[in-house]
């Protein structure tokens, strides 16, 4: 037995709806373990007859390292706080979690229980000694859970997720509530935003992120995007949420921080569902198996959304009263049981192309559901939404297109299998005559080996031309040059036609411009150069204006 790590987990996460500590331990194969003798003068001293010699299974390993945990807290003086533990994806993989306030005191507790289980305790009125002295330590900032509680919380806040489509639902949830003069605090993949002003450039779909919002006393409304990893790695950043939105689950980022599976991947997401006040809404796409799935573990009210009107789960939950918002003959239609809204035409939401971007139909719808659920009216969401362009200045890197030469070039944040499977599904729409699709693919290095295969499959099977490119920013623990043999062995198996490799995503995106001819169109995977490439499309091209 070995222990992967404590961590202090600042607000709700994949284990309890609370600041927690995660005690990760691993077994080897077949291992057997027996209980120390700390461990059984901790929990059998009253009976001193007891058999104890047998090894231990895993499952009953695993139930006693709970035990263990509140028996310390009650030999500190304290409540036994919520606990659970199971078995994580990862083979022989197991998490103990348990609730804490003050984090020197929780992780000295959890090193402790850990230690009582393997057995190199030897004095455990030492230990507990050792314990009750933190808890009579001062206590500081840093010793509170980083997490903005419903005591202090003053503002309304609009939580999205998935896999795909978080920031441009974000971007359009946050445009809307800005066009009706709300104050908006927001984050996103590009960084932290007050109003159209970004404070702090990067990639803060984390706590730190939704922190620096709550920081600004002005801000009226938070909208926050929330991946996987914040909530995985330190939990969310506020006790409880008013709206979330649910985009979709699939493949990705999987085998990272013990997640393997879809299944576990929605687990992960359902949180921000989950801390939904039973008075707020969940958003959930109907249209998504794994999205729909989450509707079983929420206290919220739900509102579905799907492409069909014809939904049976959309029809069933509406039958019931419920509140859903669908497509029907080109256009957003909101229904509560037998009341109907027709919000607008597909033709009047640019970022769909009027429907051309099946994906950009369930984004706009999970961005109306999130704000009708916050007030905004009909009108104003009918406004909001024609006024929102897939503009490198409003949703920068996503579908943005330009025609260059006659060719049209779309540029997007595709980073796995299935956004890639949506953009040459849509660029393919774009070719003309005799016209070519023209593909730039790859991602970045931490998807599985079989995502790599995958993407080289689908370039396979839809593009006519494909170019490969490696990564010199996105490695992420791969060498340079590992991931072009995987997708080429996807692309081959699938019986792929022309192609070429390049090193990097500007040479690969310059390349395929330039091969582009009149009626072609060049779809790009652009996760890493595209403030370069937009700048460049803006220079030799005319940018779809909607």
């Amino acid at each position: 037995m070995r222990i992967v790590e404590v961590r202090a987990l600042d607000g709700p996460n994949l284990f309890l709806l609370q600041p927690a500590i995660k005690l990760e331990y691993a077994l080897e194969p077949e291992e057997t373990t027996q209980l120390s003798p700390a461990a059984i003068d901790l929990l059998f001293s009253e009976l001193p007859d007891v058999e104890l010699s047998a090894p231990v299974s895993d499952s009953g390993l695993l139930a006693l390292f709970p035990e263990v945990v509140g028996k310390l807290h009650e030999l500190c003086g304290l409540e036994v706080p919520p606990t659970t533990a199971l078995a994580m994806e990862e083979p022989d993989h197991y998490v103990v979690a348990f609730g804490w306030e003050r984090r020197a005191f929780a992780k000295a507790l959890a090193q402790a229980a850990y230690a009582i289980v393997e057995g190199t305790v030897v004095d455990l009125e030492e230990v507990v000694e050792e314990l009750v002295g933190l808890l009579a330590q001062p206590v500081t900032r840093d010793d509170k859970p980083e997490m903005l509680t419903n005591r202090d919380r003053q503002i309304p806040i609009i939580a999205v997720t998935g896999t795909n489509g978080k920031t441009t639902t974000t971007r359009l949830i946050a445009s809307v509530l800005m066009g009706i003069g709300r104050k908006v605090g927001w984050t996103s993949s590009a960084g932290v935003l007050i109003q159209h002003d970004i404070v702090i450039p990067g990639d803060y779909t984390g706590p730190s992120g939704a922190a620096r919002v709550f920081e600004e006393r002005d801000v009226d409304i938070a909208v926050l995007e929330t991946a996987r990893g914040g909530i995985l790695l330190r939990g969310l950043g506020y006790e409880s949420n008013d709206i979330s939105v649910i985009t979709n689950v699939t493949e990705d980022h999987l085998g990272l921080h013990g997640v393997h599976t879809v299944e576990g991947l929605r687990d992960v997401k359902s949180v921000v569902a989950q801390v939904t006040t039973p008075d707020g809404f969940v958003v959930l796409n109907a249209d998504d198996p794994m999205s729909l799935s989450i509707r079983e573990r929420v206290t919220a009210q739900v509102l579905l959304t799907s492409k069909r009107a014809d939904h049976r789960a959309l029809m069933e939950h509406r039958e019931a009263g419920g509140w859903v918002l669908f497509v029907r003959d080109g256009a957003i239609v909101s229904a509560e049981g037998e009341n109907e809204v027709v919000i607008t035409s597909l033709d009047r939401v640019p970022i769909t192309f009027g429907g051309r971007a099946p994906h950009m139909v369930e984004n706009a719808l999970s961005a109306s559901g999130a704000l009708l659920a916050a007030g905004v009216t009909a009108e104003e969401l009918r406004d909001g939404l024609a006024g929102f362009l897939p503009q490198s200045e409003q949703n920068r890197g996503r579908l943005n297109v330009f025609t260059v030469n006659g060719a049209q070039v779309i540029l997007d944040f595709a980073h796995n299998q299935a956004g890639l499977d949506l953009l040459l599904n849509f660029g393919r729409q774009f070719v003309e005559g005799s016209g070519r699709l023209i593909a730039v693919v790859g991602t970045a290095g931490d998807r599985t080996d079989d995502s790599m295969r995958m993407i080289g499959s689908i370039a396979a099977r839809q593009a006519d031309y494909t170019i490969f490119k490696d990564t010199t920013k996105y490695l992420r623990g791969r060498e340079q040059g590992e991931m072009l043999p995987l997708m080429h062995a996807g692309f081959e198996e699938a019986g792929g036609g022309p192609n070429e490799d390049a090193p990097d995503e500007r040479t690969a995106a310059l390349r395929a411009v330039e091969l582009a001819k009149s009626g072609d169109a060049v779809a790009l995977m652009c996760i890493e150069d595209f403030d370069f490439l937009l700048e460049h499309l803006h220079q030799i091209g005319t940018p779809f204006t909607g």
